[in-house]
């Protein structure tokens, strides 16, 4: 009964901790693609990606200052924001 227990408390956090955002640290080079969008060749040491419902309007990629809020959050560094739809896996360059 114990490990039966252990058991399910473990597969419980286990499915938890899989509902957050992904956060990847990513080293661009040649062939990288986020969603079927291409991101080779950027000169940036991380990326954090997210899913998120509040969507703005615009689609592509953003430049923010230092200071400056976007959806609630302070950004504290100079961050490129990118709104982009996934392009279906049947339509990507392959």
């Amino acid at each position: 009964m114990g490990r039966l227990r252990l058991l399910a408390i473990t597969i419980l956090l286990a499915l938890l901790s899989a509902g957050g955002p992904a956060l990847a640290e990513v080293r661009f080079g040649r062939n990288v693609y986020i969603g079927g969008h291409d991101f080779s060749h950027r000169r940036y040491g991380s990326v954090h990606i997210e899913t998120t419902t509040r969507r703005p309007p615009w689609y592509g990629c953003r430049w923010y200052r230092p200071g400056s809020h976007y959806q609630g959050r302070l950004i504290r560094t100079r961050t490129q924001i990118c709104n982009l739809r996934q392009i279906p896996s049947s339509q990507r360059r392959r």
